[in-house]
């Protein structure tokens, strides 16, 4: 893995792009026109399944730390955005049974509210004091921002609320150091990266990363949904990183 190309962005080979896991709610939910939120049932047959193939899901930040230790050989990022309620409620307890960890990126501004960005699913968004439990139950609490606004093409004042303001505040409420971020709806350029970068973040998440900007600035994901039964996820497991190359020759 190289960690710097003159950038500071921390250039990645294709050979050493971990594989990240990207969900957002974990629940039973009548109306989910983005298919975000996967039933518990389905959530725990998906960590079974990873357990099974003899990977461990972690936090990011354990992920990125392992990574420069050369020892991530088995490990798999699980990552949740926008900070759901019901992540604590019903994702946790899976994944403290299977002594897995993950990062819940959460939106600084928008603790204690809704979700009322996406027509139709105002889903409850995690609290003060439950930012506090989760990272009480060890897991890693990340940036998504401070509103949840699209960052590619804002200016630098914004960005820096958006980037640096959210750490600033996210750092206070959970107590411990924020790490991670994550960009809102996958939207970067160049500018959303160094801004990553400049605030003191180790890592970003991405959504989709063509293969130019592969880097610790630019981590891809793979989302993850309740339709992802035993083989989908062993193809999303295999071909995650031809998908990148394909990008990459798009891009």
């Amino acid at each position: 893995m190289s960690t710097g190309n003159g950038s500071g962005l921390g250039r990645l080979g294709l050979s050493s792009v971990p594989l990240i896991l990207m969900y957002h709610a974990v629940d039973t939910v009548e109306h989910d026109p983005c298919m975000l939120s996967v039933r518990p049932d389905q959530f725990a047959a998906q960590l079974a399944w990873l357990r099974s193939r003899g990977l461990r899901g972690v936090a990011v930040g354990t992920l990125v730390a392992a990574m420069h230790a050369g020892r991530a050989r088995g490990l798999v990022g699980i990552t949740f955005d926008d900070g759901y309620a019901s992540v604590l409620r019903n994702a946790v307890p899976e994944l403290l049974h299977r002594e897995f960890t993950a990062t819940v990126f959460v939106i600084s501004d928008r603790v204690g509210q809704v979700s009322d960005w996406d027509a139709g699913t105002p889903w409850p968004l995690l609290s003060r004091s439950q930012v506090g439990e989760l990272a009480a139950a060890g897991m890693e609490i990340g940036s998504h921002s401070a509103t949840h606004a699209p960052l590619a093409g804002l200016d630098a004042p914004r960005l820096e609320a958006e980037v640096k303001g959210s750490r600033d505040s996210l750092s206070r409420l959970a107590d411990a150091e924020i790490r991670g971020f994550a960009y809102p709806y996958g939207s970067m350029d160049a500018a959303a990266r160094r801004a990553v970068r400049d605030a003191g973040y180790d890592y970003g998440c991405a959504v989709r990363t063509p293969w130019a900007q592969l880097g610790l600035m630019a981590l891809p994901r793979v989302y993850v949904g309740q339709q992802d039964g035993a083989g989908r996820m062993a193809a999303k497991r295999l071909l995650y990183r031809a998908d990148i190359v394909v990008r990459g020759q798009r891009s």
